[in-house]
């Protein structure tokens, strides 16, 4: 076609929503969605921005499309198996729309420069693991870049936004923010400041007829005189954390969820006690056996695992039964109550293994519907248009306030939630150099594992370089500058440490003058 061609079929093409009040496509044709994450929920807005005529994308995702995609991520078919899925989506989006420029990346977020993140007017988060997000969280506050993030498991979903303290978008109402300090203040007044207004409610409590006229001569004159003051005060003392910015990504998530892979650890030095377990079990064995890891793309891989996850299940079974039904006890009871012993035990720790659950077990899938994903994904793109057009100093409709939502499907209930920032917020408050992490241990752990723990959540540290200490009572546990301090193989449980006891772990040395971080608060689970 022809250039004047290209620009009427253009034009046309995106006629309808020109008819919306506020719309302006020069916004959208000039503007730069980043979405991280090309998933269930990343196909799905990456294909309502192309057809919105977006002028840019930016498409970021490590992974490589598997077949149980295809049930979700409408943007890929049958045969894509094995190809990255940014990339594929960029030339599925291309043929819904001939004008979008695209920029995928095959790449971890934490590696792509700056000059990526920078280009984006607003960043889309559909990422399905905690510590990508909370990284994804740190950088676009530094860059002081709108967020919409959302998450999906089974028939639930949430979205939240966040904008940066400085990123430049209006967001919350003046009028509406003083009220509420108002009202907030009102509970902590004493009565030697303010003994009308205390009388007056005992008299709305006497006399409710009065309500009214006492309301006007005593209540409201009280606010007004609070009002006045905030009125003065706010500019300086409060916008500042309550205009224009929302709480960030790590304001709700303070304690990074343990790592599954840490999970799997920990069950490969103990007996498996659940039916995830036999699959991880399975999975050790396997290797053993072959000299490799199960490929879960390969079915008869998949069946010979399944085969040994399925004998690890029937010893589980069998170990539980033994212990809840001991010889002794087995004298006394008849067949059918053996019997009957069996299937409950059966049914606690479910059925035999069906083949997809080799993939869903080890992949550490999340449970997913695509009705639940159009849902969420739908929201999280029309919170991003409105934040485009605020970016770009125009207006199409406030961004969501309060800036978290909850979706229940099996209810179809949708529930706000009034978040607030928190100053110890680790990513966007005023505590620096700090981190929280929640570690799963066996047992019979030593504090040598701690190490390994952490070093497994992708927190590496050398041990001659950090202390080990108790956070409440301050006794050293571990300290690699005194030799009676530095025995790897000394038992937690020997230390008095409990499941759910916090540890703090500080750098020393060179260490100390290298590393961003200052102390872990290192939550410790035993499993």
């Amino acid at each position: 076609m022809t250039t004047e061609k290209n620009e009427i079929f253009k034009s046309r093409m995106f006629a309808r929503q020109q008819l919306i009040d506020g719309w302006d496509q020069d916004v959208v044709n000039n503007g730069c969605i980043m979405i991280v994450g090309v998933g269930a929920l990343g196909c799905e807005i990456a294909k309502d921005f192309a057809l919105m005529g977006i002028g840019k994308l930016i498409l970021v995702d490590l992974d490589t499309i598997e077949t149980s995609n295809l049930s979700r991520q409408m943007l890929f078919r049958p045969g894509d198996e094995g190809r990255p899925k940014a990339e594929v989506a960029a030339e599925r989006l291309k043929e819904m729309n001939p004008f979008i420029n695209i920029d995928f990346y095959f790449e971890k977020l934490q590696k792509l420069p700056m000059s990526v993140y920078e280009e984006a007017d607003v960043v889309v988060m559909a990422l399905d693991n905690f510590n990508a997000r909370l990284d994804l969280n740190k950088i676009c506050l530094r860059l002081k870049k709108p967020i919409v993030e959302g998450g999906t498991v089974g028939f639930e979903g949430h979205v939240q936004i966040v904008i940066p303290e400085g990123a430049g978008i209006q967001y919350k109402n003046r009028k509406i923010e003083i009220d509420k300090l108002v009202e907030s203040e009102l509970w902590s007044i004493n009565e030697d400041d303010y003994p009308e207004y205390f009388k007056a409610e005992r008299e709305i409590e006497e006399l409710e007829e009065k309500i009214y006229q006492i309301r006007q001569e005593k209540i409201e004159p009280v606010k007004e005189r609070i009002r006045e003051r905030i009125e003065t005060e706010f500019d300086e003392k409060y916008s500042s954390n309550l205009l224009d910015q929302t709480p960030c990504y790590r304001c709700l998530v303070p304690v990074i969820p343990a790592d599954d892979k840490l999970i799997a650890a920990c069950t490969l030095k103990g007996l498996p006690r659940n039916r995830n377990h036999c699959v991880i079990k399975a999975e050790v064995e396997f290797e053993k056996k072959y000299d490799h890891k199960p490929d879960l793309n390969i079915d008869d891989e998949v069946l010979k695992l399944k085969e040994l996850a399925q004998e690890e299940l029937r010893k589980l079974r069998e170990r539980v039964f033994n212990e809840n039904v001991p010889p002794e006890k087995r004298e006394s009871l008849t067949p059918e109550e053996i019997q009957e012993w069996k299937n409950n035990i059966k049914e606690t720790f479910g059925s035999d293994y069906k083949f997809e659950e080799m993939e869903n077990i080890l992949g550490n899938k999340i449970a997913a519907v695509q009705t639940v994903s159009s849902i969420i994904s739908s929201i999280e793109s029309q919170e991003a248009l409105k934040l485009l057009f605020r970016v770009n100093g125009r207006n199409i409709g406030p961004p969501m306030d309060p800036p978290y939502i909850n979706y229940n499907g099996v209810y179809g209930q949708f529930d706000a939630l009034d978040i607030t920032k928190r100053e110890e917020c680790l990513a966007c408050g005023t505590i620096e150099g700090e981190e929280n992490v929640r570690i799963v241990v066996p047992f019979d752990a030593d504090l040598g594992y701690i190490f390994e723990a952490m070093e497994i959540s992708e927190h590496k540290l050398e041990p001659d370089l950090w202390m080990i200490t108790n956070p409440m009572s301050k006794e050293i546990y571990w300290n690699p500058y005194i030799p009676s301090m530095k025995d790897p193989k000394i038992k937690l449980n020997s230390l008095k440490i409990k499941s759910n006891d916090i540890v703090s772990i500080t750098p020393l040395g060179k260490a100390k003058e290298a590393s961003e971080i200052k102390k872990y608060n290192v939550i410790i689970t035993f499993m």
